[in-house]
């Protein structure tokens, strides 16, 4: 990968506030313009005019954005990705199933994927993305039985956002519930469910993680 591509890949993983589309339109181009140019190559090197429009939403230099040589290392111009950074035609975004935990509010899902698909935009600098199908409808209307939601792990979440809280096990299971965010305390998650409507708390002792929910693909 180019020092140009490095740039602006590093960039987008520091800056959760920023994706490609956005940054596509705002420069005037496409909507797919910066994800063809990351993963296709084409256009090799930014125009003049695009480097001058993205370069301050980034907070570098036109200058940094220019074209140069593969870093130390690179064979190749996306060879150096072996975690599957980048989307590709290759299917590398892991989906995970789950069962019903003897009917109560949770899922277990299962300890390894059920099948990788081709990784979307709203995951493409997130290497720990994936993506898991939906159970049951406590959040409905807004997430349906068989929706398949796409998990950013390392993108922090805020009260307003709907996010997966998880429960690790011993035996690499893990327990899951999909809910909306309200507050966060030192000793709980206060979540909101849909159907039916209520408001309660997750014990952060039990509940160790809260991983965003950044899409969804409707079933």
């Amino acid at each position: 990968m180019d020092a140009a591509r490095k740039l602006l890949v590093d960039t987008l993983t520091r800056r959760p506030d920023l994706d490609l589309k956005k940054l596509s339109l705002a420069i005037g181009r496409n909507h797919a313009y910066l994800q063809q140019y990351l993963t296709r190559g084409s256009p090799r090197e930014l125009p003049e005019a695009a480097r001058q429009g993205l370069a301050p939403l980034l907070g570098v230099t036109p200058d940094e954005l220019r074209a140069r040589p593969p870093l130390a290392g690179d064979s190749a111009l996306f060879d150096d990705d072996p975690q599957g950074l980048f989307v590709t035609d290759e299917s590398d975004l892991p989906i995970y199933g789950s069962v019903q935990d003897d009917g109560n509010e949770t899922a277990i899902a299962y300890a390894d994927p059920i099948d990788h698909v081709r990784r979307p935009e709203p995951l493409l600098s997130a290497r720990d993305g994936y993506g898991c199908y939906v159970i049951d409808d406590t959040m409905s209307p807004a997430f349906e039985r068989g929706d398949l939601l796409l998990v950013h792990p390392d993108r922090p979440a805020r009260p307003g956002d709907d996010c997966l809280f998880v429960q690790d096990s011993a035996n690499r299971t893990r327990r899951v519930q999909l809910k909306r965010l309200l507050r966060i305390t030192s000793e709980s998650w206060s979540v909101r469910q849909f159907n039916p409507p209520r408001d309660f708390d997750l014990d952060r002792g039990d509940w160790q993680k809260v991983q965003l929910v950044v899409g969804k693909y409707s079933r």
